[in-house]
């Protein structure tokens, strides 16, 4: 089986490449990248460079000369800013599209987000509630995703993958800076870390993409994927506490919960761990995929990458 891997200098597109890299069935790996640096190293994973950009459709005319039977499309944009967000998010995927109907390619699989509902109350959110973004970065990843399913109207067989917020080694994002800030204790613990926090191990989402290959109900609809387990903020902070050999985040008393609130630099952190955050993943489990990596183990390993 022959592949394109888009992003595959990113976080997830980077360990996709080397979990495929590792598999038997896939003969040609195909990586589309845009800085050689990056691209570098990927070089041992034995990988067919292909240095393009998404959002410049001019550049991916010299991949239709290959043959490829699945594509994995990972490349987005995670910033603030409304320009890089409808570039990368819309308009690449769009482009993404229109090269996989034109390679006739097996199947597409896309990488949403499960940012495109989680502006629904509900819990734990399910997929088929309505598009409900709480920032650019999920409302740009609604009008891809309504691109995506527009081509998969018109014929072209796609998957759509909805993973919650991933962590794992080298991840760029969420964990490296909760490490950061609570081996300084500069982020506090509020309503004693009862609210729940559901997370997806990186490896979770890559084993959930590959087994998608392989099934055709996968063609039909649209997918969550979580870890089996939802952990806690305390169980998160003191996994990250008790790696750095430091003591645990302390408590903000009840009495003192409005006053941090106020506080701008605190405001938006301590808001994030004041709302549970749990997904559904009933629909990949009714066909047979069961997440193989626990929540607490993965969490933990990821936790001493960074304290490391």
């Amino acid at each position: 089986m022959n592949v394109l891997v888009t992003g595959a200098t990113g976080f997830i597109g980077r360990n996709l490449v080397q979990e495929l890299a590792q598999r038997k069935g896939y003969e040609n790996i195909f990586c589309l990248v845009r800085n050689e640096k990056k691209a570098a190293r990927l070089k041992p994973f034995g990988v067919k460079l292909i240095y393009a950009d998404i959002i410049r459709k001019e550049t991916l005319e010299k991949i239709k000369k290959e043959k490829i039977d699945v594509v994995f499309h990972c490349a987005g944009y995670v910033g603030n800013k409304k320009i890089l967000l409808r570039e990368m998010n819309v308009l690449g995927t769009e482009n993404i599209c229109e090269l996989s109907r034109q390679l006739k390619v097996e199947r597409m699989v896309y990488l949403s987000s499960i940012a495109v509902v989680s502006g629904n109350k509900q819990i734990p959110l399910t997929e088929d509630l309505p598009y409900n973004a709480t920032g650019p970065y999920g409302q740009s990843k609604i009008e891809a995703e309504k691109k995506v399913l527009e081509f998969r109207r018109n014929g072209l067989r796609t998957v759509i993958i909805r993973p919650c917020m991933i962590y794992g080694e080298e991840e760029p994002h969420l964990l490296k800076l909760l490490c950061f800030l609570l081996e300084y204790k500069l982020l506090p613990l509020v309503d004693e870390g009862k609210r729940k926090l559901h997370l997806v191990y990186m490896k979770n989402v890559i084993e959930l993409m590959l087994y998608s290959v392989k099934k055709e109900e996968f063609l039909k609809d649209t997918f969550f994927i979580a870890d089996n387990e939802v952990l806690s903020v305390k169980e998160i902070f003191d996994t990250i506490t008790n790696v750095a050999g430091v003591s645990p985040a302390w408590n903000v008393p009840a009495v003192l919960k409005p006053v941090f609130l106020r506080i701008p630099f605190l405001r938006r952190g301590i808001k994030f761990f004041l709302k549970d955050r749990i997904y559904s993943i009933e629909k990949i489990k009714s066909l047979n995929f069961n997440p193989p990596c626990p929540a607490k183990s993965g969490f933990e390993q990821s936790v001493r990458y960074f304290i490391k």
